[in-house]
């Protein structure tokens, strides 16, 4: 896994250059002035979290290889918003880097309902190599219509499922339980076709809705229901690997069309290597995520079987359906059975 992340990185620099230098939302570099720049990244994950982790280290070696030129300031655990909130001031070039989940950005980008999908992927290789190939190329217009530049595409690993009310062994047990999902209108489709609920809740506030009831469970990496406690207000988790988190990686497009040729080349070189470390950083700590919880005593596991995933992806079929016939559906579903075919 390492090698491949270390061999697409350098073809990830070539990728997004040449992606953004066609692209109709950047313009040609301005002279160099020697003008400094005080740049902002927003998310929502804690600092911990290896997204967190990653905007970091960004923003560090950024800074270091411009020369301190660029200055980014990171904000993280929505101190300036939602996902949704953070990326809509990125249009307006109000704040300048984030990587949100792709769910919670559908209402500008329904294209990124793809990933929502259940069973999509069956590996962290399949989902790597097509997000930095054809497939991410072909997001990057999307994200370039909206006035956003993209530099790549991160990971939150496998979705698991925990709730309060009884262990799940197959999508039959799943019905009749309130789950949480984020903002996809393709989640709540997904979730209500096995009669689990499907309700909306920011995840800023899903601790309170896990712990108060509103919510019987919720679907999300182990990274996220370690480093936000979920798990601390949860009974029963289920490896169940039925989603795929994606992070698309972009920064607001006025920025960066007013940085010289020289500084655009160090946000790409960063940008590729920090995506490496990502997804590096991903899934060395899964398994100390899932040691987390055993070690905790609070919840028990239990693992999807190969026939309790078909049953999930069967019960789920309609989601295809639906995406198949939006917009650009078709062609993007193509794309993608080029890398898991």
């Amino acid at each position: 896994m390492k090698k491949l992340f270390q061999i697409v990185s350098v073809l990830v620099v070539m990728l997004f250059s040449v992606c953004i230098a066609s692209s109709s939302i950047a313009s040609a570099a301005p002279a160099d002035t020697g003008q400094t720049f005080n740049l902002t990244f927003a998310h929502v994950v804690s600092a911990t979290h290896p997204k967190g982790m990653a905007a970091a280290r960004f923003a560090e070696l950024v800074e270091e290889r411009s020369g301190g030129r660029i200055t980014i300031n990171v904000f993280p655990d929505s101190q300036l918003g939602t996902d949704q909130q953070i990326t809509e001031q990125m249009m307006l070039d109000v704040i300048h880097f984030n990587a949100p989940l792709h769910s919670t950005i559908v209402s500008i980008i329904p294209e990124f309902e793809l990933f929502d999908l259940p069973y999509l992927f069956y590996s962290e290789e399949q989902a790597y190599a097509a997000l930095h190939g054809t497939l991410g190329e072909r997001f990057n217009e999307f994200l370039a219509a909206r006035n956003l530049v993209g530099l790549g595409y991160w990971t939150g690993g496998f979705k698991q499922l925990t709730n309060n009310v009884r262990p799940i062994h197959s999508v039959e047990d799943l019905s009749g339980l309130q789950m949480r999902v984020s903002q996809s209108p393709m989640l709540i489709s997904q979730f209500r076709a096995i009669n689990a609920g499907g309700i909306s809740i920011a995840f800023a506030e899903l601790y309170t809705a896990l712990s108060t009831g509103i919510a019987d469970g919720q679907e999300n990496p182990l990274s996220n229901i370690v480093t936000r406690r979920f798990y601390e207000v949860q009974s029963y988790v289920t490896i169940s690997n039925h989603g795929f988190f994606v992070y698309p990686f972009f920064m607001s497009a006025g920025t960066y069309n007013q940085l010289p040729e020289s500084l655009r080349q160090v946000i790409h070189d960063v940008a590729a290597e920090v995506a490496s470390f990502q997804w590096e950083l991903n899934a060395a700590t899964e398994q100390e995520y899932l040691d987390h919880l055993y070690e905790s005593g609070v919840v028990s596991i239990n693992y999807f079987t190969p026939e309790a995933m078909q049953g999930f992806r069967a019960a789920t079929q309609v989601t295809y359906d639906e995406f198949a016939q939006s917009p650009n559906g078709v062609e993007l579903l193509e794309i993608l059975r080029r890398y898991i075919d």
